[in-house]
């Protein structure tokens, strides 16, 4: 699987994961005058989830983007 493809497969989950939160929380909150603790707890995984997917990708990218201007600064002298 390349990274691209991988990329997409978590970026949609992520997307995916949170509509579903949202539309369960705002059906609980309209059908039932309130939202149960169950709903809750499935929307605050899915906000866990997507908050992982997009956090990790982003802390990974930004670090290995300074490990490769770090390398080429240093062979760059060289």
């Amino acid at each position: 699987m390349t990274s691209d493809a991988k990329d997409k497969i978590q970026y949609t989950t992520a997307v995916v994961m949170l509509m579903s939160g949202m539309v369960l929380t705002f059906c609980s909150f309209f059908m039932n005058g309130d939202v149960v603790d169950g709903v809750l707890w499935y929307a605050g995984q899915t906000m866990v989830y997507a908050g992982s997917i997009f956090g990790i990708t982003m802390y990974i990218r930004t670090k290995s983007g300074e490990i490769k201007s770090y390398i080429d600064s240093k062979i760059g002298n060289q």
